[in-house]
């Protein structure tokens, strides 16, 4: 029995060594650094600059970083530009060289991430925590999941209309319209009056403009509204798709501006807030920019109204959040701990605050209090009771190659010299490709 004992402890001994280097496949869920040792977690992001979210970034940083000093530190990495940020995690991730956090937001980064196995699942670490699984709802926990385990989080919820200004519209005599007939007919009159209907845009997966096309798609039939809760959708080549993207043709010939076509995000954005154009399709976190005086007009946002799309459509959807790539057990325990900070109450409550953005936190409420400080948010909130139609974004649920055909491809599509339908067969032959 001894010399069994004796031949055994050597083989316990070397198993106890080699469960760390398996911590990958099955991690603790403790998270608590080494004492004295400073765990440091690169951070890139392309919220800085005159991105509406930088300010919130940088204070959340700012103050995660005194809170643990000395233990875990946040390096930022400064991307300017989502298709730049976009671009970067791509060429990281052919060469396995992710960052140790990284946020997925709509670029369908995680599922890219996935197929490398270079994701940690964040499961265990929910399990052992009750009170942080519970500040996400079941809804918001399976929209960043896969084969039932969790792999992000997200600290906002997307929650978006579009928003409008106000006084050219009253100077048109138009309204929000409620169907997409009303829809042109509102856009004839602006045009006629002298104003640019629409801001809208072709490059970084034409976010402005495809927003309007989703809502379209989701407002206007039952087969369209199937098609926007479909994963990785693989057939674009459809009635309704195609009926879909003859309006927004229409609306690159008659209704935006000619920077439209290859332009940026910021392009439209710019547009709006300097009153060239009478509508932009936008989530709330541009909220903050109608006040920033570096950015519109002193006084600007009591000219911007809030709707729903035609048809009451709204977006309002769990988003994707924030994975984690780290490769060592300590830095995953460090990187779980900046993720249940991204997400606390505190943090969500501050990004309402300061810029409006919708908590995904079942324990942030956005109630009447911010009313006075975030009206236009207010407004959002109330109108969003009477959408009927909820719906997702495209960016979220798309393959990645499929949103890089619509950067490469939409500029002549906008020209009119592609047709809706040669639009739909070539998104459906680069589906096709995954």
């Amino acid at each position: 029995m001894k010399r069994t004992l004796l031949r055994i402890l050597p083989i316990l001994l070397a198993l106890s060594l080699l469960v760390p280097a398996l911590s990958g496949c099955g991690p603790k869920v403790t998270n608590t650094p080494e004492p004295g040792k400073e765990v440091v977690l690169n951070y890139p992001t392309f919220q800085v600059g005159v991105n509406s979210s930088a300010p919130v970034l940088a204070e959340v940083i700012k103050q995660f970083n005194a809170k643990y000093a000395g233990t875990i530190k946040i390096e930022i990495e400064e991307i300017p530009g989502d298709q730049a940020y976009v671009d970067k995690m791509k060429i990281l991730l052919s060469a396995n060289e992710l960052p140790d956090i990284v946020y997925a937001g709509g670029y369908n980064l995680l599922d890219m991430a996935l197929e490398k196995n270079a994701v940690l699942d964040l499961t265990p670490y929910l399990d052992a925590d009750a009170a942080w699984k519970a500040s996400f709802d079941q809804v918001t926990l399976d929209f960043n999941s896969r084969n039932g385990k969790v792999y992000s989080q997200p600290d906002e919820k997307g929650m978006f209309g579009y928003f409008y200004n106000k006084d050219l519209f009253a100077e048109a005599g138009v309204e929000p319209a409620t169907t997409w007939e009303g829809f042109v007919t509102v856009c004839d009159t602006l045009k006629a009056k002298g104003i640019t209907p629409l801001s809208m845009d072709t490059d970084d997966s034409a976010w402005l403009t495809n927003l309007w096309l989703s809502s379209i798609l989701a407002t206007s039939s039952e087969t369209g509204r199937t098609f926007m809760k479909e994963r990785n959708p693989k057939n674009y080549n459809f009635p309704e798709f195609i009926s879909a993207l003859e309006l927004i043709q229409k609306m690159f010939k008659d209704y935006t501006t000619a920077d439209a076509v290859g332009g940026k995000y910021e392009n439209g954005a710019n547009n709006f807030i300097n009153g060239v154009t009478a509508m932009i399709a936008n989530g709330p976190w541009m909220i903050s920019d109608f006040t920033d005086e570096t950015k519109a007009p002193a006084g600007f946002d009591e000219k911007v109204g809030v709707a729903l799309y035609p048809g009451s459509g709204l977006f309002n959807e769990p988003m994707l959040g924030y994975f984690i790539a780290a490769k060592t057990k300590e830095k995953q325990d460090a990187a779980v701990t900046a993720l249940k900070f991204f997400t606390s109450t505190e943090m969500e409550t501050m990004a309402l605050e300061m810029i409006g953005r919708i908590p995904a936190s079942t324990k942030v409420e956005v109630s009447s209090t911010n009313d006075k400080v975030h009206p236009i948010l207010a407004s959002l909130v109330n109108i969003s009771k009477d959408a009927q139609y909820n719906y997702n974004y495209y960016q979220a649920l798309w393959y990645p190659n499929v949103l890089d055909a619509i950067t490469s491809y939409y500029p002549e599509f906008a020209l009119g010299n592609k047709t809706p339908t040669e639009m739909a067969q070539i998104l459906t032959e680069t589906a096709g490709q995954n």
